[in-house]
């Protein structure tokens, strides 16, 4: 399922990490809790990988274009005004040339 824009938007970093960040809370405040425990990281660490997977594939090499990704947003190249298409071209070069 690599290269889709499964949830409806563009697939920046930033939104995946504050998706598993905003999971990490819920799970904390699901059990009670006011700081987060293993059990919230995990919550956390696996809608980060769920997300990377769909987005940008599996394993290693989801993991390395996600890291570019992540690059290419702090750079200001990917952006979430992108056409998809453009967004994951964009991408698979940066991946390609490296």
């Amino acid at each position: 399922m690599a290269n889709k824009t499964t949830y409806g938007m563009l697939p920046l970093p930033s939104l995946i990490r504050a998706s598993a960040w905003d999971a990490g809370n819920n799970s904390m405040r699901a059990g009670g809790r006011s700081k987060w425990s293993v059990k919230d990281y995990n919550a956390a660490a696996s809608t980060q990988n769920k997300l990377i997977a769909d987005c940008f594939g599996e394993g290693p090499v989801g993991c390395i274009k996600f890291s570019i990704a992540e690059a290419m947003q702090r750079a200001g190249i990917l952006t979430i005004g992108m056409k998809a298409k453009d967004f994951f071209a964009a991408i698979d070069a940066a991946y390609a040339a490296a």
